[in-house]
């Protein structure tokens, strides 16, 4: 069975869990798990690779740079950062979101995760946002900043996955 890279699958296997608490395919109990990853995320952490996942990490953002700066740098934007202060023009960081803020405001409980932000020096930054318009038509929406200081680099399978996503996105690839 073919599965799209995201479609939330089996952590044990990869393969689609099903309705229930067991996954169909493998028939191993998910309750523990708090969130399944992606089809794209699981073939990324389930590479024969016997490298330790943070020399992984690092080489996965080091190709996505060089890739990137090669192509000129396309599809980063400009985020303000957090904290500014009184009349001034925010500063910004320029860089790619890999990862978005994710939320769910209208169900309780709220939930809310921060993003992360590669700037085009090499450095994590976390990305929040702000409920804005209230009161307003075009109500909610949101403002993004990033945190002033650097963030270490995430240590995490979806990471790579989700800079393979960003460099498809703008059309490229990591062998480039």
């Amino acid at each position: 069975m073919t599965v799209g890279g995201d479609a939330r699958v089996c952590p044990h296997c990869g393969d689609p869990p099903g309705e229930g608490v067991f996954c169909a395919a493998c028939g191993r109990n998910l309750a523990a798990v708090d969130r399944l990853p992606t089809r794209a995320e699981w073939d990324a952490a389930n590479v024969q690779d016997d490298r330790p996942l943070a020399d992984r990490c690092a080489e996965a953002t080091a190709v996505f740079l060089a890739a990137m700066h090669t192509a000129g740098d396309p599809g980063t934007t400009k985020t303000a950062l957090s904290g500014r202060s009184g009349f001034r023009r925010p500063k910004q960081v320029e860089g790619w979101v890999v990862r978005a803020v994710e939320r769910d405001d209208n169900l309780p409980p709220q939930r809310y995760e921060s993003g992360l932000v590669l700037t085009v020096e090499g450095a994590f930054h976390q990305l929040d946002n702000e409920v804005r318009g209230y009161g307003t038509r075009d109500f909610p929406s949101y403002e993004h900043t990033v945190g002033p200081e650097p963030v270490e680099m995430p240590i995490e399978a979806r990471l790579i996955a989700e800079l393979g996503a960003v460099l498809a996105a703008n059309g490229l690839d990591a062998g480039e």
